[in-house]
């Protein structure tokens, strides 16, 4: 029954970030059984250990020969027995429940990919502009900045270093990359700069592609291969301080990101990738420093509400909107 769950996990994701409050519901009533169960697993665990732990102090060799059905349940074990039972009992109706709404609400099963309720509403890929509006995340940019730009020492100075901006679907890891991506200092240090939106398909060589095209736009692309496009990128590279930006990574695949990073070995010591990605996991297959992205606080996305449907930077002139927003 769970894994008939999982299938419709990210369409659900999707729904409840475009304000599908029955989905958002679902989601926590899905989450809090999640952690009752794990809690029923873990009595059962210690119930085990303390029963096994009883049965090595007590057992006997004449009585190890006779089957257990000789010796019922100690009134303490058919208490437990009871409890249990009745606890699972309780839990499998609350998840047929959660099923018979799951099923409701026309959640779409995955299929490998990501849900197709977002193939078929698939924002445009994201360039490296920045938003015509930043709020409230100064200090997170200034912390991205530190680790991109901050000298290191030579001893302890990998010549790559990736850095993966960590959070929710629409926390505005993107964002904050464009920002980065476009300030002054950033450029001034790093000699080469290249940004690619990945999304679902983790295509290597139309990636390679996009960022050697940036890092060369004289060159001539038709027809070629992986590995001319990836002997390409390491020319390109060799020697430069380059800090290249992949947004909205999902490829859990270690072995493609092996591959995949090879080029960037070539670059100067200093040379940086930044990844954005909902999935912390993704951060250890690419051994990079997780930067975890909070939510923003209420007033600022109020202030962010205001601006985009406004045109305003917070709701003084508009008390009566206030209280929807």
């Amino acid at each position: 029954m769970l894994e008939s769950i999982k299938e419709v996990l990210d369409d659900a994701e999707d729904r409840q970030l475009t304000g599908h409050l029955g989905v958002k519901s679902w989601l926590e009533d899905l989450r809090n059984l999640a952690y009752d169960i794990e809690d029923l697993l873990d009595e059962f665990t210690i119930e085990s250990a303390k029963s096994k732990s009883k049965a090595e102090l007590g057992a006997s060799k004449a009585r190890s020969f006779l089957p257990s059905c000789c010796f019922g349940l100690s009134p303490r074990a058919w208490m437990f027995d009871h409890e249990m039972r009745s606890k699972i009992e309780k839990m499998d109706n609350t998840l047929q429940e959660i099923i018979a709404r799951k099923d409701g609400m026309s959640l779409r099963e995955n299929k490998r990919k990501r849900s197709a309720y977002r193939q078929l509403d698939k924002p445009i890929s994201t360039t490296n502009l920045p938003e015509p509006y930043f709020v409230s995340r100064e200090d997170d940019k200034r912390e991205i900045l530190k680790l991109l730009t901050g000298e290191e020492d030579n001893r302890t100075c990998v010549d790559l270093k990736v850095i993966a901006v960590v959070g929710m679907g629409g926390v505005g890891k993107t964002a904050l990359a464009q920002q980065v991506y476009n300030d002054a200092r950033v450029t001034d240090y790093f000699d080469v700069k290249a940004w690619a939106c990945i999304s679902d398909d983790f295509n290597m060589l139309a990636i390679t592609k996009s960022i050697l095209q940036k890092t060369n736009s004289t060159l001539s692309y038709e027809k070629k291969d992986f590995d001319w496009l990836q002997d390409k990128l390491k020319e390109n590279l060799s020697g430069k301080k380059f800090l290249v930006i992949l947004d909205d990574i999902w490829n859990k695949n270690p072995g493609k990101w092996a591959k995949f990073l090879k080029p960037f070995s070539s670059g100067a010591k200093g040379s940086k990738i930044i990844v954005t990605t909902r999935d912390s996991h993704i951060a250890k297959i690419t051994h990079a420093k997780e930067y975890p992205l909070k939510e923003l606080s209420q007033d600022a996305c109020m202030t962010l509400l205001a601006f985009y449907a406004l045109g305003v930077k917070n709701f003084d002139h508009h008390p009566n909107l206030k209280v929807l927003g």
